[in-house]
C-alpha cells in the first residue's frame, strides 16, 4: 500500500482494519507528540524559553495535528466509497475533530465532553460498517 495514496487520495476504498489502523495510528502519535511537546515546554522557565525550543514544543504538534485533521478527511472519504455512504461524512467529520479544540480555546470546559462525542461516534460509524 502507497502510504501517499493512503493519506492524500480521495480515490479508492478502504476496508475497515485498514481505516481503524490508519485512524488509530495518527490520532495516537498527535497525542504523544503533543504531550511531549507541551513537557519540553514546561520544563523550560518561561523567561529562558528560545524561539526554536518554543517553535518545536508548541507549533510543531500544532502542524502535525492539522496534517491529521487533511489525512482524516482523506481516509474517511475513502471509507465512504467503500461503504457507498453519503459524501458529506468526510466534511462532518474533519469538522467534527475541529470541534473540540475549538472548544477548548474559547475556554468551555463543560462542553469539550460533549463536543468529543460527534466524532467519536462519525469514527465508529465509519470504521464498523461493511464494505458494499
Amino acid at each position: 500500500m502507497n502510504l501517499f495514496w493512503l493519506l492524500f487520495s480521495t480515490q479508492g476504498k478502504l476496508d475497515r482494519r485498514k481505516f481503524w489502523i490508519s485512524i488509530l495510528l495518527l490520532n495516537l502519535s498527535s497525542v504523544l507528540i503533543t504531550f511531549i511537546g507541551d513537557n519540553v515546554f514546561t520544563s523550560y522557565e518561561p523567561t529562558r524559553i528560545s524561539f526554536l525550543a518554543f517553535f518545536l514544543s508548541k507549533m510543531m504538534p500544532r502542524f502535525y495535528s492539522i496534517f491529521v485533521l487533511i489525512s482524516s478527511f482523506f481516509l474517511a472519504k475513502k471509507r465512504v466509497n467503500d461503504i457507498g455512504s453519503n459524501e458529506w461524512i468526510p466534511i462532518l467529520y474533519v469538522i467534527a475533530l475541529f470541534i473540540p479544540t475549538f472548544m477548548s480555546a474559547i475556554g468551555s470546559s463543560n462542553l469539550i465532553f460533549f463536543s468529543g462525542l460527534f466524532p467519536l461516534f462519525i469514527t465508529f460509524y465509519l470504521g464498523l460498517l461493511p464494505g458494499k
